[in-house]
């Protein structure tokens, strides 16, 4: 038996289900919930008292679904354990547990690192005295996870806890902390079990590019959400993680090391540090916010059991389409339309365009686009259009298909015009809405797509959306060389921010007028060298661009000259990164094929679609659509529980933001909140709610650090002030 929160939960998931894998969803039907979450949410936690592993006293509040207790049977539920940022475990943390609780159902815990009778700076204090209280912890890694694993063994033998499914997000300083815990405690046992968390966020973290690695296998896998502007997660720093994460989540087999545990990191374009904080001014950013709270969620669902990824292949649907290129001599192409089923005449819809990873020169595009293509119309409802590149091109020329793609990345222009060709024949197919188009590539059709981005002027308004999909960043950065400077900047100090002075700017090969990147053939010569240069500066479209890679697959290095490309050009992207991935992810028949890598990137494409071709705003695709009810930005719509390529979304007559808090008719044993400038009353600390199911957990000491009680005070200290309470009460 399940809680009722929970059997909510599950109710909620089969429906969508349900309606995803149904034959037609038109765009009318379909929105996403507003984002959960902002500075208005109440909190409905208790103080609870415990003890780290040296007896320093801790406070962290504890979240339950509201109606836990109204049934008997209840059945231990999944925890979230939240480590907070500098400003210790206050109203943001409990309001991210309270929302956990109440619209998750699962059991929300703040976790306490600094310690309850620890005294803080001032919240006006300057950084040198702040940020020296923080580096006890931040560069001490072995107080830091031992407070965290306090909170770990805490919430675990809780009763209301399913001690298998305990996962942990950390915000800011809590994310620095998520690194350390995988570093020290991220390893299995010797029987391969009893890894302590099922999986572990780390927020807006402060990363490092020369900090300690990994002591051991990390075997709990792990999401980093980073701003590309974050000068806390340079592009050091984030190789340097990446390098950790591929030695500790890795098997040698004796013939290459692949990663057994999975991990994965998002960039978001232009954003800062402390996005996700609604209560810090200037930082937060809703839009962020949303895409990375569904990113977690998701995460967690997969880590929890909730959902699997499940390959679902359909057959192809399409028609055949001849068009062709214009700008070409009126160069033939064959390509291929999917309709939604049911849709009805004078309907306009969204269409998405899907670059080929391969053609044939028996019939163009291959059956795997056609197949894609198959599945935009079946769970979207919108049409599915497969352009072609090449396929004439290898009668033209007698040779093999790789030979043709190497001819198209050396001649961009030529590349750029059939993509222009695509956009501009959908736009005059019946049913298309022509101000609603996407454009996306697999493999080298994914490089077609990035090279269209990068293309800025040229790209047409009324392309909202822009994906690549294992695109070969080789090719991308290696054409956008002249753009980059050799090096970057080692400290990654003004990362995100496109400038590091003068004319020197790292990524921005500021060398005169003609500076910018994109070349165009001017004699339009199949594969001739001339080029010019044409301004991007100019433009104001800006599309989003969603960039899905293997970390096997493209190297970092290539990724980091792209990604400062993107923000010289003040593009809109968003970059992510998965492990134990090479090249063909996401298709079904090659054998590089991830099922996870390629459900977790069609839905996060599926919720851009979802909120560019819903939005209301203006056109520069900065915006957001808003929901009515809260004016809260679109959030992502929750994954159906079958690999499919992108995810449907359900329309909503109510705001699910947070459920009425109702208070349970019992409680766990509650700890007061107490204040260091009140004389303290101590809640017992030995009996946490239900029998304790582990012991604390012992992990070697890493660095040689003083003692903990440079931040806290002792347990003998503790009873002292006790007792000196109970004779002031007398």
């Amino acid at each position: 038996q399940k809680s009722t929160s929970t059997m909510k939960y599950l109710t909620i998931s089969t429906i969508l289900t349900t309606i995803l894998q149904s034959p037609s969803i038109t765009t009318a039907a379909a929105s996403s919930p507003p984002v959960a979450g902002g500075p208005a949410i109440p909190t409905d936690v208790t103080p609870q008292n415990y003890t780290d592993a040296e007896g320093v006293l801790l406070q962290g509040f504890l979240s339950l679904p509201p109606d836990i207790n109204s049934n008997s049977d209840t059945a231990p539920l999944p925890a979230v354990i939240i480590l907070h940022d500098s400003s210790g475990p206050d109203t943001y943390e409990q309001q991210r547990a309270t929302l956990l609780a109440h619209s998750y159902g699962y059991v929300g815990f703040v976790a306490d690192i600094f310690g309850l009778l620890t005294v803080k700076p001032a919240a006006d204090a300057p950084w040198s005295e702040s940020g020296a209280f923080v580096s006890q912890f931040t560069n001490n890694a072995t107080l830091f996870t031992q407070r965290i694993q306090a909170a770990v063994d805490y919430v675990r033998a809780l009763d209301e806890v399913d001690e298998t499914k305990v996962g942990m997000v950390g915000y800011c300083m809590g994310g620095t902390g998520v690194v350390h815990y995988l570093n020290v405690y991220g390893e299995a046992g010797s029987d391969g079990g009893d890894v302590p968390l099922a999986g572990v966020i780390a927020v807006h973290p402060s990363l490092s590019d020369d900090g300690h690695g990994p002591m051991g296998k990390i075997d709990i896998p792990s999401l980093f959400l980073t701003g590309g502007a974050d000068f806390l997660t340079g592009p050091q720093a984030m190789a340097k993680l990446e390098e950790d994460m591929k030695i500790g989540s890795s098997d040698d087999t004796g013939t290459e090391i692949i990663s057994s545990t999975p991990w994965e990191t998002v960039r978001y374009a232009k954003i800062g540090h402390a996005f996700s904080n609604w209560l810090s001014e200037g930082s937060y950013d809703e839009r962020a916010d949303a895409r990375s709270w569904h990113s977690m969620t998701t995460f967690l669902e997969k880590e929890f059991g909730l959902i699997e990824y499940e390959t679902d292949v359909p057959d192809e649907q399409v028609e055949v389409v001849n068009y062709t290129d214009g700008m070409d001599g009126n160069h033939p192409l064959t390509g291929y339309v999917s309709l939604p089923e049911g849709m009805t005449e004078g309907e306009l819809l969204p269409v998405v365009i899907i670059l080929p990873h391969d053609m044939s020169i028996y019939g163009g595009p291959g059956q795997y686009e056609q197949q894609r293509a198959t599945q935009v119309a079946r769970d979207t409802g919108y049409i599915g259009f497969v352009a072609d590149i090449y396929t004439h091109d290898l009668f033209d020329f007698d040779c093999e298909a790789s030979e043709v793609e190497e001819l198209y990345h050396s001649n961009i222009t030529k590349y750029l015009s059939r993509i222009h060709a695509a956009v501009d024949h959908v736009k005059t197919m019946e049913g298309v809405d022509e101000n609603k188009i996407a454009v996306i590539g697999f493999g080298f059709g994914g490089s077609g797509a990035l090279y269209y981005a990068l293309s800025g002027e040229e790209v047409d308004g009324s392309v909202k959306a822009i994906a690549s999909f294992h695109g070969e960043l080789a090719h991308v950065a290696n054409a956008t060389a002249d753009m980059t400077a050799a090096a970057a900047p080692s400290d990654g100090s003004n990362w995100g921010s496109g400038t590091t002075g003068g004319d020197s700017d790292w990524g921005s090969g500021t060398t005169g007028s003609d500076s910018d990147w994109v070349t165009e053939d001017v004699s339009s010569t199949w594969n001739n060298e001339t080029t010019a240069r044409r301004r991007m500066s100019d433009s104001t479209h800006q599309p989003q661009i969603i960039i899905q890679s293997g970390a096997d697959g493209d190297a970092m290095e290539d990724v980091i000259k792209l990604e400062q490309t993107l923000i010289d050009m003040g593009a809109n992207y968003e970059l992510t990164r998965f492990s134990d991935t090479k090249d063909n992810f996401t298709i079904w028949s090659d054998g590089n094929y991830n099922p996870r890598a390629s459900a977790r990137s069609f839905d996060q494409l599926g919720t851009v679609l979802n909120e560019v071709f819903t939005a209301t705003a203006s056109d520069d695709g900065t915006n957001s659509p808003e929901v009515a009810s809260t004016g809260a930005p679109v959030a992502a719509p929750i994954t159906k529980s079958t690999e499919s390529p992108i995810a449907a979304t359900v329309e909503s007559t109510e705001s699910p933001v947070v459920a009425p808090i109702t208070k349970a008719t019992t409680s766990p044993v509650a700890a007061p909140v107490i204040s260091i400038e009140e004389t303290p009353t101590i809640a017992p600390t030995e009996s946490p709610v239900g029998s304790t199911k582990a012991p604390a957990t012992e992990k070697p000491t890493i660095e040689s650090t003083a003692s903990s009680s440079v931040a806290t005070s002792s347990v003998a200290g503790l009873v002292f002030a006790t007792l000196t309470m109970g004779l002031l009460l007398l």
